[in-house]
């Protein structure tokens, strides 16, 4: 329970989201602040240092020049000229408290007091913070005659040394403000720009190809989009390709083979679905009285019919032979009414193809009519050939029985197999002609075969409203 708990919130804290602009913000300001709070630290040691030493540089001239002085005037007992002289000492600063001379005896002969009389002047007191003491020995042929005492104020230089750190202060904490809002300004600029490359990434997610990339260069950010730009141009040659290469062959195809490149040749694998073959009746014949351009065109709009059809039913035309073609149901997708989705779309198809007759005989064209075959099993799906030129292929049994019934079938009539007619997807659903048994090349006994009248009437309704909704699409009506 404790582990849950703790890796719970172990994960909530890896979950919460610090914005880049903070980030940045934040690390500035930290890198700014430490370095002048040291700043500030090392200022204001040295200064403190600074002034003391001159205070004692100060006191230490004075004392010394007092006790050069006093030593002949102490040891002619001169008291009178040793005050005065203390006095003439004391008006040069008004830093001095006092300053006074000591017999060898330490008795005090002569004393004078600055401008601070009102404060303690006793002059063996330890200093206090606003106070500092300085003693020098008054020295005649080197016998010491007595000593000399200093007391100087450190009120005014502490108070002009707080003024100084004040002013130094004031001067750091705009440099800090002024730098802080430059902070500001550059990551608002950096975040701004990879916020902008955020949704120009989101509107490639969202299937936009061509969209409006900042214009930053120049910096790191810029190099970003140069190299999201490159990516983009080979998404946009990707589409391009499969695009292209779905004008060729299938688009189920086209896909598994996109979907890993660097395997483009798909090992064959066992499939089961149902294989439609469609045929143009008397093609050889009216090649002989149509112009190829008038062929083609005829072609290509059947061809179009085919595709959209097979659409329709999750099939896929794989192959286009000569004047017919090769459609497959659950194949390339699995899907267990495959036989029943086949027949709906060659049923369509069927009377797609008789509507577009009607369209051509009043241009006073030659109709087209078609044979279809159908049959359902078991197949072999996948690639063959070499490394420079491979080829997608359904093979089998399956593939070759429905070719032989494309064969067998009657104009404008789909012909099944039993295996389809009793395939659990089309159980109760077909209106077929009576039984047929047919031998078929390579077949060592005759196929049980059906003509599809059409289906159910549930079913047919649907199949009606689809033949119309697909009518109403076509250029020729």
């Amino acid at each position: 329970m404790k582990n849950s708990i703790f890796s719970n919130h172990s994960l909530t804290l890896s979950s919460l989201r610090f914005p880049l602009f903070w980030q940045v913000l934040l690390a500035i300001t930290l890198v700014l602040g430490i370095s002048i709070a040291t700043l500030w630290g090392y200022l204001q040691i040295n200064f403190s240092d600074l002034m003391q030493k001159q205070i004692d540089t100060f006191a230490h001239t004075i004392t010394h020049q007092a006790a050069s002085s006093a030593s002949e005037m102490l040891m002619a007992d001169d008291y009178l000229t040793l005050s005065s002289m203390l006095e003439n000492t004391v008006r040069t600063s008004k830093n001095i408290i006092s300053i006074s001379v000591q017999d060898d005896e330490d008795r005090t002969v002569a004393l004078a007091l600055g401008n601070k009389e009102n404060e303690s002047h006793n002059i063996n007191a330890s200093s206090n913070s606003n106070r500092s003491d300085y003693k020098a020995d008054i020295i005649f042929h080197e016998i010491k005659a007595g000593t000399i005492q200093l007391s100087i104020d450190n009120s005014a230089i502490s108070d002009s040394l707080t003024q100084t750190l004040r002013a130094l202060g004031i001067i750091l904490v705009g440099i800090i403000l002024l730098a802080i809002g430059s902070s500001i300004l550059i990551a608002k600029r950096l975040t701004q720009s990879l916020k902008d490359l955020q949704l120009t990434t989101q509107q490639v997610a969202d299937g936009n190809l061509s969209p409006i990339l900042p214009n930053i260069k120049n910096n790191e950010v810029g190099d970003l989009v140069k190299s999201f730009e490159h990516m983009l141009q080979g998404l946009r040659d990707k589409e391009s390709i499969e695009k292209n290469f779905n004008s060729f062959i299938s688009k189920d195809i086209a896909k598994d083979i996109l979907s890993d490149l660097d395997q483009p040749k798909k090992p064959l694998k066992h499939v089961t679905g149902s294989v439609l073959f469609v045929d143009i009746v008397g093609f050889t014949q009216l090649s002989e009285i149509e112009t190829p351009e008038r062929i083609a065109d005829a072609l290509n709009q059947y061809y179009s019919l085919l595709h959209q059809v097979s659409k329709i039913y999750w099939g896929s035309v794989d192959n286009f032979i000569g004047d017919g073609a090769m459609l497959t149901f659950g194949v390339h997708v699995d899907n267990p009414k495959h036989s029943i989705n086949a027949i709906c779309a060659a049923n369509i198809f069927i009377r797609l193809s008789k509507s577009l007759n009607k369209h051509r005989a009043k241009n006073n064209l030659p109709e087209l009519n078609f044979r279809l075959g159908m049959h359902c099993g078991d197949m072999l799906a996948g690639a063959i050939g070499d490394q420079e030129r491979m080829q997608f292929t359904i093979s089998g049994d399956t593939v070759n029985v429905a070719a032989r019934l494309c064969d067998l079938a009657s104009p404008n009539k789909l012909l099944i197999s039993e295996s389809v007619y009793l395939h659990p997807a089309c159980h109760s659903l077909l209106i077929t002609e009576a039984s047929e048994s047919f031998s078929v090349k390579g077949k060592t006994h005759p196929i049980n075969c059906f003509n599809v009248i059409k289906l159910v009437p549930q079913f047919n309704r649907i199949l009606m409203q689809q033949e119309n909704e697909l009518i109403a699409m076509q250029q020729y009506v």
